[in-house]
Protein backbone atom coordinates (compact mmCIF):
# COMPACT_ATOMS: atom_id res chain seq x y z
CA UNK A 1 0.00 0.00 0.00
CA UNK A 2 1.42 3.30 -0.80
CA UNK A 3 2.47 5.74 1.82
CA UNK A 4 0.40 8.45 2.46
CA UNK A 5 1.89 12.24 3.81
CA UNK A 6 0.04 14.76 5.65
CA UNK A 7 1.79 17.96 5.78
CA UNK A 8 0.13 21.16 8.23
CA UNK A 9 1.73 24.81 6.89
CA UNK A 10 1.03 26.38 10.58
CA UNK A 11 2.10 29.97 9.04
CA UNK A 12 -1.57 30.11 6.91
CA UNK A 13 -3.47 27.71 9.38
CA UNK A 14 -4.57 25.15 6.16
CA UNK A 15 -4.06 21.50 6.66
CA UNK A 16 -2.83 20.23 3.40
CA UNK A 17 -2.79 16.43 2.57
CA UNK A 18 -0.60 15.08 -0.43
CA UNK A 19 -1.76 11.35 -1.25
CA UNK A 20 -0.23 9.33 -3.90
CA UNK A 21 -2.09 6.52 -4.99
CA UNK A 22 -2.35 4.30 -7.95
CA UNK A 23 -4.46 5.10 -11.04
CA UNK A 24 -6.31 2.65 -12.99
CA UNK A 25 -4.73 -0.38 -14.10
CA UNK A 26 -4.49 0.43 -17.21
CA UNK A 27 -2.23 3.59 -16.64
CA UNK A 28 1.42 3.84 -16.71
CA UNK A 29 2.50 2.29 -12.69
CA UNK A 30 5.14 5.76 -12.32
CA UNK A 31 2.33 8.13 -12.95
CA UNK A 32 0.92 9.68 -9.78
CA UNK A 33 -1.93 12.32 -9.00
CA UNK A 34 -1.10 15.12 -6.89
CA UNK A 35 -4.37 15.44 -4.98
CA UNK A 36 -4.41 18.73 -2.76
CA UNK A 37 -7.29 18.78 -0.26
CA UNK A 38 -7.58 22.47 1.56
CA UNK A 39 -9.61 22.83 5.11
CA UNK A 40 -11.51 26.20 6.16
CA UNK A 41 -9.33 28.52 8.39
CA UNK A 42 -9.63 27.35 12.20
CA UNK A 43 -9.32 29.28 15.23
CA UNK A 44 -6.80 28.88 17.61
CA UNK A 45 -8.69 29.01 20.64
CA UNK A 46 -12.34 27.69 20.19
CA UNK A 47 -15.11 30.99 21.04
CA UNK A 48 -16.34 31.11 24.10
CA UNK A 49 -20.41 31.63 24.76
CA UNK A 50 -22.45 32.65 27.52
CA UNK A 51 -26.22 31.97 27.27
CA UNK A 52 -25.59 31.64 23.31
CA UNK A 53 -24.17 35.17 23.35
CA UNK A 54 -20.49 35.58 21.88
CA UNK A 55 -18.43 36.96 24.85
CA UNK A 56 -16.55 39.07 21.79
CA UNK A 57 -19.50 40.73 20.33
CA UNK A 58 -20.60 41.65 24.04
CA UNK A 59 -17.33 43.38 24.91
CA UNK A 60 -17.41 45.27 21.77
CA UNK A 61 -21.01 46.23 22.00
CA UNK A 62 -19.89 48.26 25.48
CA UNK A 63 -16.89 49.51 24.26
CA UNK A 64 -18.92 51.33 21.81
CA UNK A 65 -21.38 52.45 24.99
CA UNK A 66 -18.61 53.54 27.02
CA UNK A 67 -17.14 55.32 24.16
CA UNK A 68 -20.55 57.27 23.40
CA UNK A 69 -20.45 58.11 26.97
CA UNK A 70 -16.86 59.59 27.07
CA UNK A 71 -17.98 61.48 24.24
CA UNK A 72 -21.25 62.66 25.77
CA UNK A 73 -19.53 63.59 28.93
CA UNK A 74 -16.61 65.47 26.88
CA UNK A 75 -19.04 67.22 24.32
CA UNK A 76 -21.35 68.32 27.67
CA UNK A 77 -18.13 69.84 29.38
CA UNK A 78 -17.06 71.69 26.23
CA UNK A 79 -20.65 73.24 25.72
CA UNK A 80 -20.65 74.12 29.66
CA UNK A 81 -17.29 75.46 29.09
CA UNK A 82 -17.55 77.32 25.76
CA UNK A 83 -21.30 78.95 27.63
CA UNK A 84 -19.13 80.07 30.37
CA UNK A 85 -16.38 81.66 28.24
CA UNK A 86 -19.00 83.17 25.89
CA UNK A 87 -20.65 84.55 29.22
CA UNK A 88 -17.08 85.94 30.83
CA UNK A 89 -16.90 87.55 27.38
CA UNK A 90 -20.28 89.01 27.11
CA UNK A 91 -19.41 90.78 31.04
CA UNK A 92 -15.86 92.18 30.05
CA UNK A 93 -17.82 93.60 27.03
CA UNK A 94 -20.08 94.85 29.35
CA UNK A 95 -17.71 95.82 31.57
CA UNK A 96 -15.22 98.03 29.19
CA UNK A 97 -18.77 100.00 27.88
CA UNK A 98 -19.85 100.95 31.15
CA UNK A 99 -15.64 102.51 31.83
CA UNK A 100 -16.33 103.84 28.13
CA UNK A 101 -19.51 105.36 29.11
CA UNK A 102 -18.17 106.46 32.71
CA UNK A 103 -14.92 108.04 31.07
CA UNK A 104 -17.29 110.02 28.41
CA UNK A 105 -19.52 111.23 31.04
CA UNK A 106 -16.22 112.55 32.92
CA UNK A 107 -14.55 114.02 30.04
CA UNK A 108 -17.42 115.52 28.06
CA UNK A 109 -20.69 115.13 28.94
CA UNK A 110 -20.48 116.15 32.47
CA UNK A 111 -17.97 119.07 32.53
CA UNK A 112 -19.94 120.39 28.88
CA UNK A 113 -23.72 120.39 30.37
CA UNK A 114 -22.65 121.89 34.17
CA UNK A 115 -21.42 125.10 31.65
CA UNK A 116 -24.05 125.18 30.17
CA UNK A 117 -26.30 125.19 33.04
CA UNK A 118 -23.70 127.68 34.87
CA UNK A 119 -23.92 129.93 31.62
CA UNK A 120 -27.96 129.90 31.58
CA UNK A 121 -28.27 130.52 35.02
CA UNK A 122 -26.14 133.75 34.79
CA UNK A 123 -28.18 134.52 31.33
CA UNK A 124 -31.22 134.78 33.32
CA UNK A 125 -30.07 137.69 35.41
CA UNK A 126 -28.24 139.59 32.43
CA UNK A 127 -29.88 142.71 30.51
CA UNK A 128 -33.00 142.50 32.72
CA UNK A 129 -34.70 145.89 31.64
CA UNK A 130 -33.92 145.31 28.32
CA UNK A 131 -35.68 141.80 28.01
CA UNK A 132 -38.37 143.63 30.78
CA UNK A 133 -38.92 146.39 27.93
CA UNK A 134 -38.91 144.72 24.58
CA UNK A 135 -41.31 142.12 26.46
CA UNK A 136 -43.63 144.79 26.75
CA UNK A 137 -43.80 145.82 23.18
CA UNK A 138 -44.57 141.82 22.70
CA UNK A 139 -40.63 141.21 21.17
CA UNK A 140 -37.99 139.23 22.82
CA UNK A 141 -34.38 139.99 23.63
CA UNK A 142 -31.79 138.72 21.50
CA UNK A 143 -27.85 139.66 22.85
CA UNK A 144 -26.49 139.06 19.14
CA UNK A 145 -28.65 141.74 17.55
CA UNK A 146 -28.18 144.24 20.56
CA UNK A 147 -24.48 144.44 20.51
CA UNK A 148 -24.90 145.02 16.89
CA UNK A 149 -27.59 147.00 15.86
CA UNK A 150 -26.43 150.70 14.86
CA UNK A 151 -26.85 152.12 18.14
CA UNK A 152 -28.38 155.63 19.17
CA UNK A 153 -25.13 156.88 20.79
CA UNK A 154 -21.79 156.20 19.88
CA UNK A 155 -21.30 153.31 22.34
CA UNK A 156 -20.85 149.95 20.64
CA UNK A 157 -20.35 146.55 21.81
CA UNK A 158 -20.41 145.31 25.20
CA UNK A 159 -20.05 148.99 26.08
CA UNK A 160 -23.44 149.31 25.43
CA UNK A 161 -24.60 147.63 28.58
CA UNK A 162 -24.60 149.17 32.10
CA UNK A 163 -21.71 147.95 33.84
CA UNK A 164 -23.48 145.09 36.19
CA UNK A 165 -24.27 143.78 32.99
CA UNK A 166 -21.05 143.74 31.07
CA UNK A 167 -19.51 142.00 34.05
CA UNK A 168 -22.19 139.36 34.04
CA UNK A 169 -21.69 139.25 30.10
CA UNK A 170 -17.76 138.40 30.73
CA UNK A 171 -18.98 136.13 32.90
CA UNK A 172 -20.70 134.10 30.24
CA UNK A 173 -18.16 135.11 27.39
CA UNK A 174 -15.67 132.98 30.13
CA UNK A 175 -18.01 129.96 29.79
CA UNK A 176 -18.03 129.87 25.95
CA UNK A 177 -14.28 129.91 25.94
CA UNK A 178 -14.47 126.89 28.08
CA UNK A 179 -17.26 125.36 25.81
CA UNK A 180 -15.49 125.62 22.61
CA UNK A 181 -12.26 124.44 24.13
CA UNK A 182 -13.97 121.32 25.57
CA UNK A 183 -15.55 120.57 22.51
CA UNK A 184 -12.21 120.98 20.06
CA UNK A 185 -10.48 118.74 22.57
CA UNK A 186 -12.92 116.03 23.33
CA UNK A 187 -15.65 116.14 20.64
CA UNK A 188 -14.51 112.44 19.83
CA UNK A 189 -16.13 111.33 22.94
CA UNK A 190 -19.41 112.05 20.73
CA UNK A 191 -21.13 109.38 18.83
CA UNK A 192 -23.93 111.01 17.71
CA UNK A 193 -23.60 112.84 13.96
CA UNK A 194 -26.70 115.38 14.61
CA UNK A 195 -24.76 116.12 18.10
CA UNK A 196 -21.54 117.07 16.34
CA UNK A 197 -23.48 119.16 13.69
CA UNK A 198 -25.07 120.91 16.78
CA UNK A 199 -22.08 121.62 19.00
CA UNK A 200 -20.76 122.98 15.85
CA UNK A 201 -23.53 125.61 15.91
CA UNK A 202 -22.70 126.31 19.33
CA UNK A 203 -19.10 127.24 18.80
CA UNK A 204 -19.94 129.00 16.05
CA UNK A 205 -22.65 131.24 18.08
CA UNK A 206 -19.81 131.62 20.88
CA UNK A 207 -17.29 133.24 18.48
CA UNK A 208 -19.70 135.26 17.18
CA UNK A 209 -21.01 136.93 20.05
CA UNK A 210 -17.16 137.17 21.31
CA UNK A 211 -16.73 139.04 18.70
CA UNK A 212 -19.97 141.18 18.32
CA UNK A 213 -18.58 142.50 21.94
CA UNK A 214 -15.76 143.39 20.91
CA UNK A 215 -17.30 145.93 18.65
CA UNK A 216 -15.82 144.20 16.04
CA UNK A 217 -19.51 143.89 14.35
CA UNK A 218 -20.79 147.21 14.64
CA UNK A 219 -24.13 147.62 12.04
CA UNK A 220 -24.64 143.88 11.01
CA UNK A 221 -27.16 142.34 12.96
CA UNK A 222 -29.43 141.78 9.65
CA UNK A 223 -26.53 139.78 8.44
CA UNK A 224 -26.03 137.85 11.54
CA UNK A 225 -29.63 137.71 12.41
CA UNK A 226 -29.63 133.30 11.40
CA UNK A 227 -26.62 133.16 14.18
CA UNK A 228 -28.63 131.85 17.04
CA UNK A 229 -28.18 130.20 19.80
CA UNK A 230 -29.04 126.16 19.60
CA UNK A 231 -31.55 125.29 21.76
CA UNK A 232 -31.72 121.45 20.90
CA UNK A 233 -28.21 121.80 22.77
CA UNK A 234 -29.73 121.61 26.42
CA UNK A 235 -31.85 118.74 25.76
CA UNK A 236 -29.56 117.05 23.23
CA UNK A 237 -26.22 116.54 26.06
CA UNK A 238 -29.10 115.79 29.25
CA UNK A 239 -30.36 113.05 26.93
CA UNK A 240 -27.18 111.15 25.99
CA UNK A 241 -26.36 111.79 29.79
CA UNK A 242 -29.67 109.75 30.16
CA UNK A 243 -28.49 107.13 27.61
CA UNK A 244 -25.39 106.57 29.12
CA UNK A 245 -26.22 106.42 32.85
CA UNK A 246 -28.72 103.54 31.72
CA UNK A 247 -26.07 101.76 30.23
CA UNK A 248 -23.74 102.36 33.53
CA UNK A 249 -26.50 101.00 35.94
CA UNK A 250 -27.46 98.01 33.70
CA UNK A 251 -27.51 94.49 35.07
CA UNK A 252 -27.63 91.02 34.08
CA UNK A 253 -30.82 90.81 35.54
CA UNK A 254 -34.05 90.29 33.33
CA UNK A 255 -36.18 93.90 31.92
CA UNK A 256 -38.80 94.21 34.04
CA UNK A 257 -41.72 93.21 31.76
CA UNK A 258 -43.92 95.63 30.38
CA UNK A 259 -47.87 95.02 30.91
CA UNK A 260 -49.97 94.51 27.45
CA UNK A 261 -53.41 95.19 27.02
CA UNK A 262 -55.25 95.90 23.76
CA UNK A 263 -54.93 99.70 23.85
CA UNK A 264 -51.30 99.15 23.92
CA UNK A 265 -51.74 96.20 21.02
CA UNK A 266 -53.19 99.22 19.47
CA UNK A 267 -50.83 101.42 19.53
CA UNK A 268 -47.87 98.64 18.57
CA UNK A 269 -50.45 97.67 15.81
CA UNK A 270 -51.25 101.50 14.70
CA UNK A 271 -48.14 103.36 15.45
CA UNK A 272 -46.81 104.74 12.12
CA UNK A 273 -50.34 105.95 11.14
CA UNK A 274 -50.92 107.43 14.16
CA UNK A 275 -47.56 109.03 13.59
CA UNK A 276 -48.71 110.48 10.43
CA UNK A 277 -51.72 111.65 11.88
CA UNK A 278 -50.34 113.94 14.69
CA UNK A 279 -46.67 114.37 15.16
CA UNK A 280 -47.44 117.62 13.25
CA UNK A 281 -50.94 118.48 15.24
CA UNK A 282 -50.58 122.44 16.44
CA UNK A 283 -50.93 122.13 20.17
CA UNK A 284 -49.34 125.96 20.23
CA UNK A 285 -52.54 127.65 22.13
CA UNK A 286 -51.72 124.56 25.29
CA UNK A 287 -47.90 124.82 24.71
CA UNK A 288 -47.85 128.41 25.39
CA UNK A 289 -50.27 128.64 28.47
CA UNK A 290 -48.24 126.04 30.24
CA UNK A 291 -44.67 127.41 29.41
CA UNK A 292 -46.05 130.32 31.23
CA UNK A 293 -45.56 128.98 34.36
CA UNK A 294 -42.37 126.90 33.59
CA UNK A 295 -38.50 128.23 33.71
CA UNK A 296 -36.25 128.28 30.07
CA UNK A 297 -34.44 125.66 29.80
CA UNK A 298 -36.21 123.29 32.92
CA UNK A 299 -36.61 119.80 32.95
CA UNK A 300 -39.66 117.98 31.53
CA UNK A 301 -41.50 114.45 32.15
CA UNK A 302 -43.28 113.39 28.65
CA UNK A 303 -45.49 111.01 30.57
CA UNK A 304 -46.98 108.67 27.77
CA UNK A 305 -45.13 110.40 25.70
CA UNK A 306 -46.49 108.55 22.25
CA UNK A 307 -44.69 109.24 18.90
CA UNK A 308 -42.54 111.84 20.76
CA UNK A 309 -44.43 114.75 19.03
CA UNK A 310 -44.22 116.83 22.12
CA UNK A 311 -40.88 115.67 23.54
CA UNK A 312 -39.39 116.83 20.15
CA UNK A 313 -41.47 120.71 20.77
CA UNK A 314 -39.88 121.30 24.00
CA UNK A 315 -36.33 119.94 23.38
CA UNK A 316 -36.17 122.19 20.50
CA UNK A 317 -37.24 125.01 22.89
CA UNK A 318 -34.71 124.60 25.12
CA UNK A 319 -35.96 121.92 27.81
CA UNK A 320 -34.43 118.61 28.99
CA UNK A 321 -36.59 115.95 28.56
CA UNK A 322 -37.11 112.44 29.80
CA UNK A 323 -39.69 110.55 28.02
CA UNK A 324 -41.53 107.19 28.32
CA UNK A 325 -44.37 105.06 26.77
CA UNK A 326 -45.93 101.76 27.18
CA UNK A 327 -46.16 100.71 23.76
CA UNK A 328 -42.86 99.74 21.86
CA UNK A 329 -43.49 100.79 19.14
CA UNK A 330 -44.56 104.52 19.89
CA UNK A 331 -41.03 104.38 21.89
CA UNK A 332 -39.41 103.48 18.56
CA UNK A 333 -40.69 106.74 16.81
CA UNK A 334 -39.76 108.67 19.68
CA UNK A 335 -36.41 108.11 19.77
CA UNK A 336 -36.03 108.48 15.83
CA UNK A 337 -35.51 112.37 17.06
CA UNK A 338 -31.51 112.28 17.44
CA UNK A 339 -31.97 113.91 20.74
CA UNK A 340 -34.33 112.35 23.02
CA UNK A 341 -34.34 109.95 25.40
CA UNK A 342 -37.37 107.03 26.04
CA UNK A 343 -37.86 104.40 27.81
CA UNK A 344 -40.30 101.76 27.90
CA UNK A 345 -42.34 102.02 31.03
CA UNK A 346 -46.01 101.39 31.91
CA UNK A 347 -47.30 104.41 33.97
CA UNK A 348 -47.56 102.11 37.39
CA UNK A 349 -44.30 101.00 37.19
CA UNK A 350 -42.22 104.57 36.86
CA UNK A 351 -39.59 105.65 39.35
CA UNK A 352 -38.68 109.04 38.58
CA UNK A 353 -36.49 110.77 41.18
CA UNK A 354 -38.39 114.44 42.07
CA UNK A 355 -36.42 116.37 39.66
CA UNK A 356 -39.19 117.50 36.96
CA UNK A 357 -39.80 120.93 36.81
CA UNK A 358 -42.88 120.13 34.48
CA UNK A 359 -44.99 116.71 34.48
CA UNK A 360 -46.72 116.68 30.86
CA UNK A 361 -49.20 113.98 30.68
CA UNK A 362 -50.92 115.15 27.01
CA UNK A 363 -53.77 112.49 26.52
CA UNK A 364 -52.30 109.38 28.12
CA UNK A 365 -53.82 109.17 31.28
CA UNK A 366 -57.51 108.41 29.82
CA UNK A 367 -56.17 104.76 28.93
CA UNK A 368 -56.03 104.11 32.46
CA UNK A 369 -59.02 102.46 34.97
CA UNK A 370 -59.27 104.29 38.54
CA UNK A 371 -57.07 102.11 40.40
CA UNK A 372 -54.43 102.68 37.82
CA UNK A 373 -55.02 106.22 37.81
CA UNK A 374 -54.42 106.92 41.47
CA UNK A 375 -51.43 104.73 41.10
CA UNK A 376 -50.21 106.68 38.07
CA UNK A 377 -50.81 110.06 39.99
CA UNK A 378 -48.57 109.29 43.00
CA UNK A 379 -45.69 108.06 41.00
CA UNK A 380 -45.65 110.95 39.04
CA UNK A 381 -46.44 113.46 41.71
CA UNK A 382 -43.57 112.22 43.53
CA UNK A 383 -41.07 112.84 39.82
CA UNK A 384 -42.71 116.82 40.65
CA UNK A 385 -40.01 119.26 41.61
CA UNK A 386 -41.06 121.30 44.76
CA UNK A 387 -42.84 124.51 42.95
CA UNK A 388 -43.26 122.67 40.04
CA UNK A 389 -46.29 122.11 37.32
CA UNK A 390 -48.75 118.88 36.35
CA UNK A 391 -50.39 119.39 33.18
CA UNK A 392 -52.73 116.60 31.85
CA UNK A 393 -55.61 115.95 29.47
CA UNK A 394 -58.46 113.99 29.61
CA UNK A 395 -61.48 113.28 27.63
CA UNK A 396 -65.09 115.24 28.40
CA UNK A 397 -66.90 111.98 27.10
CA UNK A 398 -65.82 108.94 25.28
CA UNK A 399 -66.09 108.42 21.54
CA UNK A 400 -67.84 104.83 21.19
CA UNK A 401 -66.16 104.03 17.69
CA UNK A 402 -62.54 104.68 19.41
CA UNK A 403 -63.52 102.74 22.43
CA UNK A 404 -64.28 99.48 20.59
CA UNK A 405 -60.16 99.16 19.69
CA UNK A 406 -59.05 101.06 23.12
CA UNK A 407 -60.25 101.57 26.72
CA UNK A 408 -61.13 105.07 27.67
CA UNK A 409 -61.96 106.18 31.00
CA UNK A 410 -63.74 109.45 32.07
CA UNK A 411 -63.00 111.55 35.35
CA UNK A 412 -65.31 114.17 36.68
CA UNK A 413 -63.31 117.45 37.71
CA UNK A 414 -64.58 117.43 41.16
CA UNK A 415 -62.71 113.53 41.50
CA UNK A 416 -60.03 115.22 40.10
CA UNK A 417 -59.94 117.98 42.30
CA UNK A 418 -60.98 115.57 45.59
CA UNK A 419 -57.85 113.67 44.31
CA UNK A 420 -55.12 116.69 43.69
CA UNK A 421 -55.94 119.58 45.77
CA UNK A 422 -57.42 117.50 48.94
CA UNK A 423 -55.22 114.76 49.19
CA UNK A 424 -51.97 115.47 47.35
CA UNK A 425 -52.45 119.06 48.76
CA UNK A 426 -51.51 120.62 44.66
CA UNK A 427 -52.58 124.04 43.98
CA UNK A 428 -54.84 124.42 41.08
CA UNK A 429 -53.98 127.02 38.47
CA UNK A 430 -56.02 126.59 35.71
CA UNK A 431 -58.62 123.87 34.08
CA UNK A 432 -60.06 124.63 30.52
CA UNK A 433 -62.04 122.99 27.49
CA UNK A 434 -60.39 122.89 24.52
CA UNK A 435 -61.58 120.43 21.28
CA UNK A 436 -60.37 117.86 19.60
CA UNK A 437 -57.98 118.35 16.55
CA UNK A 438 -58.30 114.90 15.15
CA UNK A 439 -62.07 114.93 15.59
CA UNK A 440 -64.99 117.56 15.79
CA UNK A 441 -66.83 115.24 17.87
CA UNK A 442 -64.38 115.18 21.17
CA UNK A 443 -63.48 117.71 23.67
CA UNK A 444 -60.56 117.33 26.12
CA UNK A 445 -60.17 119.08 29.71
CA UNK A 446 -57.24 120.57 29.97
CA UNK A 447 -55.81 120.47 33.66
CA UNK A 448 -52.87 122.45 35.21
CA UNK A 449 -51.72 122.03 38.72
CA UNK A 450 -48.28 123.28 41.15
CA UNK A 451 -46.99 121.38 43.34
CA UNK A 452 -46.08 124.05 46.57
CA UNK A 453 -43.10 125.21 47.00
CA UNK A 454 -40.89 123.94 50.19
CA UNK A 455 -40.43 128.03 50.75
CA UNK A 456 -44.05 128.50 50.99
CA UNK A 457 -45.07 125.79 53.52
CA UNK A 458 -41.85 127.25 55.58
Amino acid sequence: MPEQVVKTDSHFHNNVIIADKHTSEHQDSASKELIIIKSEPQSSKPSSTIWGTDITAVGSFLTVIFSLAVALSTIRKYSKDSKHQIQLLERDKHLDRVAKAKEKIEKFYGPLNSLLEESRVIYSYFALEEKKELKAEGSYFRTLRFLTDKPDNTQQGLDRFKKSDQELFKHILSISDKVINLIESQSGYVDNPALHTLLGKLAAHYRVIKTAAEGKLHGQSEALESIVFPLEINGAINSEISKLLRLIKKTDDKKPKVLKNRTIAFYDTNATSYFDSTIALDMEEIYKKVRAYVPNGGSVLDAGCGVGRDTQYFIRKGFKVSSFDASSKMVELCNQYPFSFCEQKNFTDIDYPSTFDLIWACASLLHLKPSEFEAAISRLLSALTSGGHFYFSLKKQIDNTKAAERDFYTYSSDYIHELLVTRYKLVKIEVWESGSILSNNETFVNYLYKKPSLLGIL
